[in-house]
């Protein structure tokens, strides 16, 4: 039985049900970009050094990398539906602790509680959209999903000052609980068998030995590998591109900060053009190739230090636009390989394992090749290096997935 089974074509695609899955996703990313706005409060009221701030921000893709592949086994166990409600009650519980907190043990509790809340929904809702749409309509789903992340983040982002300036940064944190328990009952309630009889069941006959033989399929490791090439190059764009405007080219703090957010923005535009893609019935190989091939392309405008000065931040938003169409074909990749429906969320836990271990190295590792290679000036070296790796392993893709 393929996947394809877990909607047959005589069921219409629920669409109510995959945007309450993408919703959901939206909420866990608001963890992601909630963070760095509040970061100067958080250093003065809890004494937080600059370090611990970027162990608090890294710490949601570090027990993502980590428990992946475990909490993909939960899905498998609990049902995907049952395992998103849990996911927005984690994240509610983890934001309460941290606005609760008066020292940094009880923050960074409240913050690995939001980091297994948000890995497992990234891992759910995949699945739960994968049970909801007809199969001629999967991949549009899964585009539309991909797009949760910097939609969440962005929100987050913009958001954060406003409620800051009215309640705090612990205000901030309440209010992020405050959406998730409701998050949390409105899945609850839709996602009855009554309202939804197609609802994934629990798969208890689905142990360790089952799982062991779904992780021995080569298909999600090239997407979840190729996701995570993605992710050092745009994570470190995104991370130091204000930065880099500050310390480059003299920008302002808050005209570092506007572009850092539009470079975030436009990689939505890319991950929706690769949802109507692969509808199109692109090829997702190819769709991987175009997204290696904008990183190469314009990597060299945005860092070269004889690159022109105007060219720079058009490239940088080119760059996240046009590679924003990965994530898309990766997402809906790695299912398309599970044997059963039973498989999808091993599947797909081995893209997130794949995407967030890119998103936890790329700063540091792009930090420290730039500074090998003597400053911002070559930049693009390491960017252009991702790229070529990818291509490369664009063939081998294309020799596994086909056309698909």
């Amino acid at each position: 039985m393929s996947v394809g089974a877990v909607a047959p074509a005589s069921e219409r695609t629920r669409w109510d049900i995959v945007a309450l899955a993408v919703g959901a996703g939206v909420v866990a990313a608001l963890q992601v970009g909630k963070v760095p706005p509040a970061l100067p409060a958080l250093r003065a009221d809890l004494d937080l050094s600059l370090v611990g701030g970027g162990w608090l921000a890294s710490l949601l893709h570090l027990f993502a990398a980590l428990f992946a592949i475990l909490i993909s086994m939960a899905t498998d166990r609990t049902g995907p539906a049952r395992l998103l409600v849990a996911a927005m009650l984690v994240i509610a519980a983890g934001s309460a602790l941290g606005a609760a907190s008066g020292s940094t043990f009880a923050l960074f509790a409240g913050r690995a509680l939001e980091s297994l809340g948000f890995v497992a929904t990234s891992i759910a809702a995949p699945t739960l959209i994968v049970a909801a749409a007809r199969p001629m309509h999967r991949s549009l789903a899964l585009g539309f999903w991909s797009a949760y992340f910097p939609i969440g983040a962005a929100i987050a982002m913009v958001a954060a000052p406003v409620l800051m300036a009215a309640a705090g940064w612990r205000g901030l944190w309440l209010a992020d609980a405050g959406i998730c328990v409701l998050f949390a009952g409105i899945l609850a309630v839709l996602t009855t068998p009554s309202r939804w009889p197609g609802v994934p069941r629990p798969s208890r006959e689905r142990g360790f030995r089952q799982v062991l033989g779904t992780l021995r399929l080569p298909g999600p490791y090239l997407f979840s590998t190729a996701f995570f090439l993605y992710a050092c190059a745009i994570f470190a764009l995104m991370t130091w591109m204000p930065t880099f405007l500050i310390e480059r080219l003299g920008y302002s703090l808050e005209g570092a900060a506007l572009i850092g957010a539009a470079v975030v923005l436009v990689n939505i535009v890319g991950n929706l053009g690769a949802a109507w893609l692969m509808h199109r019935q692109v090829p997702r190989w190819l769709i991987i190739a175009i997204s290696f091939i904008g990183i190469m392309g314009t990597a060299w405008f945005v860092f070269a230090g004889g690159a022109p000065d105007g060219l720079r931040v058009p490239a940088a938003i080119a760059m996240s636009c046009i590679s924003g169409v990965l994530p898309a074909a990766c997402l809906a990749g790695a299912p398309s390989h599970a044997r059963t429906a039973s498989e999808v969320a091993t599947c797909s836990g081995v893209v997130v394992h794949g995407s967030n271990l890119g998103n936890l190295l790329a700063a540091p590792i792009f930090a420290t090749v730039v500074t090998y290679f003597g400053g911002w000036s070559n930049g693009h070296l390491p960017m252009i290096g991702l790229g070529v790796a990818g291509l490369v392993l664009v063939f081998w893709i294309k020799l596994v997935d086909g056309s698909r």
